[in-house]
């Protein structure tokens, strides 16, 4: 039997996957598991949301709450963008192309995307700025381009993302070698993420 690891399905526009990076952080030091990131969609295609006065107010109270529990740096400029629309498949894409490139590094390629967007305001709909935050990696960047423009590899993502049970972001699954068993949904803090791993390893 294969080494058990965590599966790890998220978005990178995501707030509360923003906020549960340090907590995934700890988990992986304190278990030494394997994780592999699978994009979930968190806006795309017909759930793509435009930024009007009800969205950006959500967005203030939720963002403010995701830097409160968290204290990860949060911007609201963004938030003040005129004619802007809450579409993450660009940045998920982003993060498969990188991932079948330098899959040991997606995890930090997906919170460098995760840092531009909600501390730098950096917009991730714009293939340019994804690219050039993957410039910094050494991959090769026409590769990159390629994949990122090919909408297949993010769908086949976001089917495996239903297949685990991923009604929401993040969502944590723990891949025995022979069975999927989910962890956690949404976020929640590394201590009773691991208490819930110590119970399922007895």
């Amino acid at each position: 039997m294969s080494k058990p690891s965590l599966i790890h399905v998220a978005d990178p526009m995501c707030s509360w996957c923003y906020a549960f990076g340090p907590e995934l952080d700890r988990i992986i030091a304190e278990t030494g598991l394997d994780v592999r990131i699978i994009m979930g969609g968190l806006f795309t295609g017909d759930s793509v949301v435009p930024l009007d006065d009800q969205m950006r107010s959500y967005l203030d109270e939720t963002w403010a709450r995701v830097s409160e529990i968290s204290g990860r740096p949060v911007s609201f400029d963004l938030i003040d963008w005129p004619e802007w629309t809450y579409d993450t498949e660009m940045s998920g894409r982003a993060v498969i192309a990188f991932r079948d490139q330098l899959p040991e590094r997606a995890l930090e390629y997906f919170d460098v995307l995760q840092v531009a967007f909600y501390a730098e305001n950096r917009d991730l709909v714009k293939p340019e700025v994804v690219t050039e935050l993957a410039a910094d990696f050494d991959i090769d960047i026409e590769a990159f381009q390629l994949a990122l423009a090919d909408p297949a590899p993010f769908a086949a993502d976001m089917a495996l993302a239903r297949k685990l049970g991923a009604l929401g972001f993040p969502f944590l699954v723990l891949d025995t070698g022979g069975e999927f068993v989910p962890v956690s949904a949404g976020y929640n803090r590394a201590n009773r993420v691991l208490a819930t791993l110590s119970v399922m390893a007895r």
